[in-house]
């Protein structure tokens, strides 16, 4: 008889290969609808996803939304209306191997790279020497923490 890890390789292999073709799913509408309201900018040859709304008419304010893990930027649809009542400008992004952004693998994920990839967005959109507010939870308080200091 056959040692017991052979016979789990022997089944494994072809179940992996199915696993492996299988497409992904479909977006929900929601999820198409957000997509479709968002844009990418590239950091280092990697496409990251945001979405960027303005709101509050004589508000300068601006808020950036850092999502938890092991979600995305969708974390923030339920209150995105209500965030554009109350500041001029709501940033969010998918973070690096995060919702619609890349996913390079292999890749050493780091919060450094997510706080740096977070100040290359606000570069992109010219915010660079502007006040920010941030409202993160989860993971993205590790990468405020990193930002604020």
């Amino acid at each position: 008889m056959k040692e017991w890890w052979v016979q789990v390789g022997l089944l494994g292999v072809p179940l992996l290969a199915v696993y492996l073709h299988i497409p992904p799913p479909q977006l929900s509408p929601a999820l198409r609808s957000w997509k479709s309201s968002g844009s990418f900018f590239t950091y280092k040859d990697l496409n990251i996803f945001y979405r960027d709304s303005t709101g509050a008419v004589g508000s300068s304010d601006v808020v950036v939304l850092l999502h938890g893990f092991p979600t995305s930027s969708y974390d923030w649809s339920k209150i995105w209306e209500g965030l554009t009542q109350r500041f001029h400008r709501v940033i969010a992004l998918d973070f690096l191997g995060f919702g619609f952004s890349d996913k390079p693998r292999p890749h050493g994920y780091s919060i450094f790279e997510q706080a740096t990839i977070v100040e290359g967005l606000l570069r992109h959109l010219g915010l660079r020497h502007q006040r920010i507010n941030l409202l993160s939870h989860d993971y993205g308080d590790t990468v405020a923490q990193e930002l604020l200091h």
